[in-house]
């Protein structure tokens, strides 16, 4: 919990909190400190232009909504980040920019570990792609596309 984050496919979002309680939900079941947490939460936010003073996510654009979803899984400083599907419910345009977005946190050192069915973006980043079929590794391919 204090080394992992976790960007789920349908955001997983507590719609009667606001944007900034619904990152802060990991610190509150870790170890961490949320009121000390709480400005790297506003802060997580203004990065990802998610509006702040929304008193529910519900209120939020699905992309935005995805955008809460990294910031919670940013919060805690993690060295890896699990992306299960982080676009499947987003059209074209915001898939780009989140992907962009993903790309960003890896490029400063996090990990980011993927999962999609998306053609265009496993395409579009070239990086090491692992093809599993019923649970088995049978590719694994550095600057990989699809196939």
């Amino acid at each position: 919990r204090k080394h992992a984050g976790f960007i789920f496919q349908n955001f997983h979002l507590i719609e009667e909190m606001s944007p900034v309680d619904n990152v802060l939900v990991p610190i509150w079941l870790g170890s961490f400190s949320a009121a000390a947490r709480r400005p790297r939460a506003l802060e997580l936010l203004r990065q990802l232009d998610v509006p702040t003073e929304r008193e529910s996510v519900a209120k939020l654009s699905g992309g935005q909504q995805q955008r809460v979803a990294i910031a919670r899984a940013l919060i805690g400083d993690p060295s890896i980040v699990f992306a299960d599907e982080p676009t499947g419910n987003l059209d074209p345009n915001t898939s780009v920019g989140i992907m962009r977005l993903l790309d960003r946190i890896n490029r400063t050192g996090t990990t980011v570990v993927m999962c999609t069915h998306d053609r265009s973006i496993v395409d579009s980043m070239r990086r090491r792609v692992l093809q599993l079929d019923r649970g088995v590794i049978v590719r694994d391919q550095a600057r990989g596309v699809y196939e």
